[in-house]
């Protein structure tokens, strides 16, 4: 902002005064209203030279200020080009940029302008002052509190069963693993010498274990503990003891 821009307040006043920054935007409305001119394109036009002399003027601004001031600068020579030249055709980025800098000048304007207005009525009236006592921390009952009401209440909440949160349960199912399933297999086809494989899976009661039934099978066949026969394609499987001879691995 400019030479009258920067807040700051000091006692209850506020004041507006800064020496060292200028925005692009507090620039351009100062050389503005220095020749009481309105915005729009000429007066911008006429105003750029004087521009580009205050940006050389400065001897070094920050990075994010002096790409602000060089954007700047670049739409005020873009305008003046035009002035220049009327028949000069813009670009369509070029177009937009002017335009939306020209909106965003008289966006700028208004705030100044409302802050100058603001800087004039704030601390005019005070309605309440800084206390130099700090503090402290009031306990106000409502009326109906009462000593007795208090030990009520406390009683009830001690007295108050003790709710347990609700657990999820969740069941297991339990499993039965190969070699658990080739000695069940293996002691019922001693007992029995020979047996059917229905037989033995009738007490499966989901099919994961008849699966096991099965692969309990195979691994003894291999290992040759017992002899399985079976003469057509799905038709029943017999199982014969063979620990007895000498294990069959065919």
């Amino acid at each position: 902002m400019g030479p009258d821009s920067i807040i700051h307040i000091k006692e209850t006043k506020l004041h507006l005064k800064t020496d060292t920054y200028e925005g692009p935007f507090e620039v351009v409305l100062d050389l503005i209203e220095k020749k009481k001119l309105s915005i729009n394109e000429l007066s911008l036009a006429t105003i750029t030279e004087e521009y580009i002399t205050h940006v050389r003027s400065k001897a070094q601004f920050p990075t994010e200020d002096a790409a602000e001031f060089i954007s700047v600068a670049a739409t005020l020579l873009v305008i003046k080009s035009k002035s220049l030249i009327p028949e000069l055709e813009l670009s369509e980025d070029e177009e937009f940029d002017v335009s939306e800098f020209e909106k965003r000048l008289r966006e700028y304007e208004r705030v100044r302008s409302i802050t100058r207005d603001l800087s004039r009525l704030f601390g005019v009236s005070v309605l309440v002052s800084g206390a130099d006592r700090p503090q402290e921390p009031l306990f106000s009952p409502s009326r109906d509190l009462t000593l007795t009401t208090l030990e009520r209440i406390m009683g009830d909440l001690l007295l108050a069963p003790t709710v347990e949160p609700a657990l999820p349960e969740a069941r297991v199912r339990s499993t039965i693993t190969l070699e658990e399933m080739m000695d069940r297999l293996l002691e019922r086809v001693r007992r029995k010498l020979s047996m059917t494989f229905s037989d033995f899976s009738l007490d499966a009661k989901e099919r994961v274990e008849v699966i096991v039934s099965f692969l309990a099978l195979l691994e003894l066949i291999k290992q040759g503990d017992v002899h399985a026969d079976q003469h057509d394609t799905f038709s029943e499987i017999t199982i014969k003891n063979t620990t007895t001879t000498t294990p069959n691995y065919a």
